[in-house]
């Protein structure tokens, strides 16, 4: 239900009981990416990574897929998957607005104020569990 109310853009909601509100998911994420392509630029490596939760995993990849978080809300992502993202360097973002494709475009009832920048990156594989044969 609380997914549901996200995905129309009542970003504000919190889960019955409790808990992070899509804003709140919204801006760590942001903050996160920001992080991780910060330490990837420092680094003379060429991967970094990080470990989250479906619910979060799941808006992050409406967010860099630029899709409706109802649709994000069906992607399967078994424990243990990993998601790779190929994020550029040169410090670009993207604007996720209030009228954004992941709350609903123009249907979207998130407050006219909302405005959160991320880095750009590109989604290379969802999902991915070739390293979990036979572990299930």
């Amino acid at each position: 239900e609380t997914y549901g109310l996200w995905s129309a853009g009542l970003i504000d909601t919190r889960p019955e009981g409790g808990g992070d509100s899509a804003r709140d998911i919204l801006e760590r994420a942001s903050d996160a990416l920001q992080t991780l392509v910060k330490v990837a630029s420092e680094s003379d490596r060429k991967s970094v990574m990080a470990v989250s939760h479906s619910t979060y995993l799941r808006m992050l990849l409406a967010v860099l897929l630029n899709i409706p978080l109802a649709q994000a809300a069906t992607l399967t992502l078994i424990n243990g998957c990993i998601n790779v993202v190929d994020f550029k360097k040169d410090g670009r973002t993207r604007v996720i607005a209030s009228k954004s494709r992941i709350f609903g475009g123009p249907f979207s009832q998130a407050p006219s104020d909302f405005k959160l920048a991320v880095p750009r990156g590109d989604v290379v594989r969802v999902n991915e569990d070739r390293h979990l044969v036979g572990l299930l």
